[in-house]
């Protein structure tokens, strides 16, 4: 196996920015979601290069998982994705595993988001200010379910992590990468009575939501502002059972701590690099995620640049 780079997919959303696209070139417009990695019957990356070029991740994950994920199960696959905000998406929420599992035929939902870029005065929402079930329905009922949201003010570097069960909404002005749960399940709270193309309220899902929703929850915002370095920086943002998240502030070249018993995604969140393996070596350009098969021979990244390392335990 080798580094796989990965077509992104890109999802048009109400409300998209065009920050992402206009970076890579590309005219259209509305792309408001870009899966990165993704092996899920939602969205499926085909791989670009090598031997595999023109398969999806998916099929190599029904032809070889082992050598893909190691010893790390498939319902611990990861996503990765851009979400590039114009405009606040809609409060919402994420079930756990059990719920997900009985109900969705998917997986529970906790995601972390890494800020590449933010406005001046962007928030994202994450948690609200009170745990009382009951004047949260009266506040849906009386459409004044931002009264009791907690908004996070964030700026480039910030990171934070959204438990399944958690009110959450990425704010306008955003740009984030999503890293979380290989699923698809969401559950909207709140949407700020938007309507659709054909001019229709989109649709909430109240009940699941409350079946789900922990109003308890906390969300603390890890601050990362970038800084040249004449060493690797190395920062452990998550670690929990779901998925870990590792920040790398790259000085010359970082090698990745592989042995053989899992995946990991890399994602470069600064300026253009390189990938060395095998004696090869492929561009890493800003913004690009990567997936590294579990059965993958030694691979470098190389250049001054921060990058985030995603795996499981």
């Amino acid at each position: 196996m080798y580094p796989l780079k990965l077509k992104p997919i890109y999802d048009k959303t109400i409300w998209a920015n065009d920050n992402l696209t206009k970076l890579r070139g590309i005219k259209e417009t509305g792309f408001g979601t870009i899966w990165e990695v993704s092996a899920h019957p939602y969205s499926k990356n085909e791989i670009l290069n090598g031997e595999y070029a023109g398969k999806t991740l998916w099929d190599l994950l029904e032809d070889n998982p082992k050598a893909i994920l190691g010893e790390i199960p498939r319902s611990k696959m990861v996503r990765l994705a851009f979400l590039d905000a114009k405009d606040d998406l809609s409060i919402q929420v994420h079930p756990f595993d059990e719920y997900a599992h009985k109900h969705e035929n998917d997986e529970g939902k906790t995601e972390s988001w890494y800020i590449l870029k933010a406005e001046e005065g962007a928030t994202l929402v994450a948690g609200t200010t009170i745990a009382d079930a009951d004047v949260l329905k009266k506040a849906v009922e009386d459409n004044t379910v931002e009264k009791y949201v907690r908004k996070i003010p964030v700026q480039e570097g910030d990171f934070v992590c959204i438990d399944a069960g958690m009110l959450h909404a990425l704010g306008k002005g955003i740009v984030a990468l999503e890293i979380g749960q290989n699923s698809n399940v969401t559950y909207r709270f709140y949407d700020y009575d938007r309507r659709d193309a054909n001019g229709n309220p989109r649709e909430l899902h109240i009940k699941k939501s409350f079946d789900v929703a922990d109003f308890t929850l906390e969300c603390k915002k890890i601050s990362n502002p970038f800084e040249n370095v004449n060493m690797n920086v190395e920062k452990q943002l998550v670690d929990r059972d779901e998925f870990s998240v590792k920040l790398i502030d790259i000085c010359e070249e970082y090698v990745l701590p592989q042995d053989g018993k899992r995946f990991f995604t890399i994602s470069n969140m600064k300026q253009d690099a390189k990938i060395e393996w095998d004696g090869q070596e492929v561009d890493f350009a800003y913004t690009e995620s990567i997936f590294i098969p579990a059965d993958c021979s030694k691979v470098t990244v190389k250049g001054k640049t921060r990058i985030l390392l995603s795996f499981v335990k």
